[in-house]
């Protein structure tokens, strides 16, 4: 059990956060003056790694118009394993280790970049959100207004594979629970800052990316109101922003503002 809830986060996570940097796919049109070198560092993805995904022999004989996959990063946490990551995005060992250049004798340290091959998302992420679903739409106890805000600044809706709220603020704002749960999930993920996602009482799950600091652990418990992280300034560039997205148990994404007390 303990095993198949991380590897719900895995995606969870994976999932959220790759909707809002690279949209509904995980592919990238080669443009007009684009180098495989410009698109790695646009990326943050090694030159390697992108010609490994997408068996290209040559770097320099790329043309406009080419479509390319980007594979996706993962932050290593601490007690973390290559054989424990790949099974938890469910990926061969062999993939895992050949897109990243390693050996199954390869040390990894808490907070190294891997990167995981796209179709285990699209494959293994789609069989973990569902699951149990049956193919019905989730009901929850979760009352309209009956929540508070995450932070007090200033929120626009964010699309993608996974919607929700992002909100603008500043530098070290705190962040709030808004409802009572546990905490499942506090772990950087490359590009988004730190991460917590909370399972609250009544089975759904709150996504928070985008911190600087995190004052919960896993297991923990929280109500609405308590505190739970600082913000943190988005490597994405503008500024200070909370990403936050409310899931259904078949990892439908809901839209948070029904929640949110009006008061």
């Amino acid at each position: 059990m303990a095993g198949r809830t991380a590897r719900f986060l895995f995606v969870a996570i994976l999932t959220l956060l790759s909707a809002v940097c690279l949209g509904e796919t995980s592919t990238y049109t080669i443009q007009e003056g684009d180098t495989l070198f410009s698109i790695s560092r646009k990326h943050g993805i090694p030159v390697d790694v992108i010609c490994s995904f997408n068996g290209i022999a040559d770097p320099g004989r790329v043309k406009a118009g080419m479509q390319i996959r980007l594979p996706q990063g993962y932050t290593v946490v601490k007690g973390d394993t290559l054989y424990g990551i790949a099974k938890s995005f469910s990926v061969p060992l062999s993939d895992l280790l050949g897109l990243n250049n390693l050996n199954e004798s390869s040390p990894i340290k808490t907070g190294e970049r891997l990167f995981i091959p796209v179709s285990a998302i699209a494959g293994g992420g789609q069989e973990i959100v569902h699951s149990g679903s049956g193919g019905r739409s989730d009901s929850t106890s979760a009352k309209t207004g009956s929540m508070v805000l995450p932070h007090p600044g200033k929120y626009e809706p964010f699309q993608g594979k996974i919607s929700g709220l992002v909100f603008h603020g500043n530098q070290g704002d705190t962040v709030v629970s808004v409802t009572s749960g546990e905490v499942e999930w506090v772990a950087p993920y490359w590009g988004w800052g730190k991460v917590v996602i909370i399972q609250g009482d009544d089975g759904l799950k709150f996504i928070y990316a985008g911190n600087e600091e995190l004052l919960v652990n896993v297991g923990d418990r929280v109500k609405a109101g308590s505190e739970i992280a600082h913000l943190g300034i988005s490597p994405q560039g503008g500024g200070a922003r909370l990403y936050f997205s409310v899931q259904a148990k078949t990892g439908q994404a809901l839209n948070p503002e029904k929640f949110f007390s009006k008061s």
